[in-house]
């Protein structure tokens, strides 16, 4: 599995390098991959396993972010404002967006990144509050990829829209902003006076 030392951190040059196309049929490098970012993501959604491992957790990670510049990232997450807690847990390949809603939203709390390891305190846009997707996600019980369009809002879209960014080579620290230089953006959700909001690792 991957560890905290194969994370490519915030100033190495292939992490602003836009990544290539995944071929089919996959490789077993392209495989190897896929399957060390899905369980990164699955062990690290356990604080004991964090701890036993020495990893932060997470809910996105894409390959560039191990050294692997090709179109793939894995993204678990439970969209906390879902009523039915709905977990979503893909390993995409080659995704696109291909449409997207005209509403524009952020996470008050800001957001996170495995491969920066300092504070940030601004806000990140733009992130597309819906957005509609397609390409391949991977099977882990059939063991190959399968086409998909699907359709994601709210915190699942801001996730999808992080790690997307990972395979063009832009980390949101290119994309933060003051409060006030935002004023007319709705958050995703609001954050009482007496709570603190951590950021989540994408």
């Amino acid at each position: 599995m991957y560890l905290m030392k194969d994370i490519v951190k915030e100033g190495t040059a292939s992490l602003y390098e836009k990544c290539a196309e995944v071929k089919l049929p996959l490789t077993n490098e392209d495989i190897e991959c896929i399957n060390g970012l899905h369980e990164y993501l699955v062990i690290s959604g356990d604080d004991a396993a964090c701890e036993k491992y020495g990893i932060r957790p997470g809910v996105g990670i894409a390959a560039p972010q191990v050294g692997y510049n090709k179109r793939i990232f894995s993204m678990n997450c439970t969209d906390f404002l879902d009523e039915n807690e709905t977990v979503y847990s893909y390993t995409f390949i080659n995704p696109q967006i291909i449409a997207a809603s005209k509403e524009m939203t952020y996470l008050p709390g800001g957001e996170g990144c495995l491969s920066v390891d300092r504070d940030t305190t601004g806000l990140v846009t733009p992130r597309y509050y819906a957005i509609k997707v397609k390409g391949m996600v991977y099977d882990f019980e059939k063991k190959r990829p399968k086409y998909v369009t699907m359709y994601l809002e709210g915190y699942p879209a801001i996730v999808f829209q992080h790690e997307n960014d990972h395979l063009d080579g832009i980390l949101y620290t290119s994309k933060m902003y003051k409060p006030e230089e935002i004023p007319d953006l709705k958050p995703l959700y609001t954050i009482p006076d007496n709570q603190e909001e951590e950021n989540t690792e994408e």
